[in-house]
């Protein structure tokens, strides 16, 4: 399933940000308006050049090397891996609200794997904690941000109970979807990964907290408008910078580890039937790997 023309790694172009066709055979360079420079990747287009890098500029899949990935669509999350001259770092981040039982908290002590440890407040018997995927420092130091995808990952199929353990589906990056759901944190990442092979992935920890500061605001810790009650939802229904859904409608599978045990992964955000201030984008839990139902999904990263 891979977009070969991803793989194309050659010198860039600098063209106008609205002349980007999708038929380029290489990555190319542009600029917003504002003059902020953005790498758009081979076989992508921009369909709101006329907005900046700030509102949330948002490419789509124009390439026919693929039928099962075209239309899939991303936002571009500008950062660098050292934060310096006044950018947003790739990072892991703690979030805290007044009264949030959540609330996070970043220690000064690290894992064996490098990654400093993130607790819950309300309960400090275990951490968080993830080593930055070394493809992905790459790819952020190289192209100055990376792609995190525009809604959660859907499906044409509306899964079920019995859909467990069934990945056939093809995984798309679209609105009005029936969502990817009933997967397990493995299965998530077997799907990522092959969108774009090479290229995509589970959106880890660094992935999903550096566009939560790219969203910024109150949203990150209480995120009032996402779908919090009356069942699961398709994607597509409510945005902040062009980016769908991070808080309700369903948990989402990461790449970040728990020092649990019993529920050694984690997953981010809320889901239908909690609300904005119980488990607001920011949210972090755990689970067993294997845990799988209707309100967990996933939300894929792509790196070039």
């Amino acid at each position: 399933m891979n977009n070969t023309g991803l793989d194309k790694d050659e010198e860039n172009k600098e063209i106008s940000i609205d002349k980007i066709t999708g038929q380029e055979t290489e990555n190319t360079l542009v600029q917003d308006r504002n003059g902020n420079k953005i790498t758009i990747p081979a076989g992508f287009k921009v369909i709101n050049p006329n907005q900046t890098i700030e509102e949330g500029i948002v490419i789509e899949d124009v390439s026919a090397n693929n039928s099962n990935t075209i239309g899939n669509q991303f936002v571009w999350i500008p950062c660098t891996l050292d934060g310096s001259n006044n950018t947003l770092k790739y990072d892991r981040y703690a979030y805290v609200r007044d009264g949030w039982e959540y609330r996070q908290i970043k220690l000064s002590e690290k894992d064996a794997d490098g990654s400093y440890k993130i607790q819950r407040a309300d309960n400090t018997s275990y951490y968080f904690h993830e080593e930055i995927p070394e493809k992905e420092g790459q790819s952020i130091e190289k192209y100055g941000g990376y792609y995190i995808g525009r809604y959660e990952v859907g499906c044409d199929t509306l899964r079920t109970s019995d859909s467990s353990g069934n990945i056939t589906n093809t995984a798309k990056i679209k609105s009005g979807l029936n969502l990817y759901n009933w997967i397990t944190r493995d299965e998530a990442a077997t799907i990522a990964e092959k969108i774009y092979t090479g290229k995509s992935k589970l959106c880890s920890s660094y992935a999903w907290n550096t566009a939560l500061q790219f969203i910024g605001g109150t949203y990150v810790v209480n995120s009032e408008g996402e779908n919090y009650s009356g069942g699961l939802k398709n994607t597509g229904y409510y945005s902040i910078k062009n980016i769908y859904v991070m808080g309700g409608n369903a948990y989402e599978w990461t790449t970040e580890n728990a020092s649990s045990i019993e529920s050694p992964s984690a997953f981010r955000g809320g889901s239908y039937f909690h609300n904005a201030l119980v488990a607001p984008a920011a949210s972090r839990h755990r689970y067993y790997t294997s845990y799988h139902d209707e309100y967990l999904g996933m939300r894929v990263t792509l790196y070039m």
